[in-house]
């Protein structure tokens, strides 16, 4: 029985770092925009996401849940969400996003662009954006 409790957190330990894992930036950091996206594979058509920029003085995040239609290199093709977020200048609030990830043939380089709309808390409009070159660890 005691084999069992310690064999059961070691392989939930290799199951997260075998997890497809993504990290993106923004190639508008030469226009002012600094952006990084972090994305966890949560299995072959389903990942959350955190995404931050920095624009105008202001920082902006947000979290999205992401599901891909009929992905045929894992967590790629089209996709469609929810997100959740918020900035300096903005409040909080959410949305519904849509995008596309495209991935090389390596599996290693990927590009995606994205876009959402929703309603922050109090009331106005809430956007989301993404233009993103990446690494899959």
């Amino acid at each position: 029985m005691k084999r069992l409790l310690l064999i059961i957190p070691l392989f939930l330990l290799v199951k997260i770092a075998c997890a497809q894992i993504e990290i993106k930036l923004s190639p508008l950091l030469i226009a002012g925009v600094g952006a990084l996206s972090v994305e966890y594979g949560l299995s072959e058509d389903a990942g959350v996401e955190w995404d931050g920029w920095v624009a105008g003085g202001g920082f902006y995040t947000y979290f999205s849940g992401k599901y891909y239609f009929n992905p045929k290199k894992g967590l790629d093709r089209f996709y469609g969400g929810i997100f959740l977020g918020g900035g300096t200048d903005i409040g909080a609030g959410g949305g519904f996003l849509v995008g596309s990830k495209t991935v090389s043939r390596s599996e290693k380089v990927l590009f995606e662009i994205g876009f959402g709309l929703g309603r922050s808390f109090d009331g106005g409009v809430l956007g989301a954006g993404k233009l993103h070159f990446g690494y899959r660890l």
